[in-house]
């Protein structure tokens, strides 16, 4: 019974980890789309001197020609969606830290082998939303006599769309790098150990326990790669410059942690099975 209600509460958190993960991806695409409507706004200069000028002549005529506030209407409606969103997105992925540390208390109630099939899982299904899910937002501005604050660059970046940005733009090192530290390792690492755990009774898993610990030894480089992506996409930054950490960021973190401590939990597994 004890058993049984372990396994029910295992799956619950797996299904509590998929939802909060895909609520975390949409409501930051969500967030992502409503940033660029607003900031391209902000950057169509010949909206801005129609405006100004419509002010300016409402000013001259004292109120007898009427400034349009169309634009600025639409433009507080975007920024009050934004703040509504933001707080959804930073909710959601909240929920996701708090499943993905009911998760690790699982070892308390589980037997070390099922604790570490759960969390293999886990790990996947956060390495998948955290490559896809926005992890920064940079937003380029300059004031402009006259015009005010004008946006002139907004860029919202996945690691999956990194890669494909510095592939297109030639940066191939870059690009193949990110691509095989950031996806492909932490792919065959977690799909590795899974494999390992529920095929351990085979002949073959022998040479997985072997591959999944020299897999091991890159267990910090994804850390590794995550900073220099932010270091990358920083770069350039001044003061009229502004970015912003997204939820992708953590989605992708939590996957790091679950990583690491999904290697120890299976390490012992096969140890246990062993000597057993």
């Amino acid at each position: 019974m004890k058993k049984l209600i372990a396994h029910t509460v295992s799956v619950l958190l797996l299904f509590g980890m998929f939802f909060f993960s895909y609520k975390s991806y949409t409501s930051a695409k969500k967030l992502e789309s409503v940033n660029r409507t607003y900031y391209q706004a902000q950057s169509d200069i010949e909206e801005l001197i129609k405006r100004r000028f419509s002010s300016l002549i409402s000013t001259i005529t004292l109120g007898m020609v009427k400034d349009k506030e169309s634009k600025k209407i639409d433009l507080n409606k975007l920024k009050a969606e934004k703040i509504v969103l933001k707080e959804i997105n930073s909710r959601w992925t909240l929920y996701l830290g708090a499943v993905s540390f009911a998760l690790l208390l699982l070892y308390f109630i589980e037997d070390i082998g099922t604790f570490s099939i759960v969390l293999s899982i886990a790990s996947i299904i956060t390495l998948i939303f955290g490559i896809i899910t926005p992890i920064l937002m940079i937003v380029i501005h300059k004031n402009v006599n006259f015009l005010g604050d004008i946006v002139l660059s907004f860029e919202s970046k996945t690691i999956i769309g990194t890669i494909s940005h510095l592939y297109h733009n030639q940066n191939y090192p870059v690009a193949i790098t990110i691509l095989l530290f950031s996806v492909i390792v932490p792919f065959l690492k977690s799909f590795s150990m899974l494999a390992v755990l529920v095929w351990k009774r085979f002949h073959i898993a022998q040479k997985m326990v072997a591959f999944f610990k020299h897999l091991g030894k890159w267990s910090m480089v994804d850390v590794f790669v995550v900073s220099l992506l932010l270091v990358y996409l920083s770069a350039g930054s001044s003061q009229n410059s502004y970015s912003q950490i997204e939820s992708g960021l953590y989605i992708f973190l939590i996957y790091v942690i679950l990583s690491i401590v999904t290697s120890i939990s299976t390490d012992r597994a096969l140890k246990e099975d062993t000597a057993g």
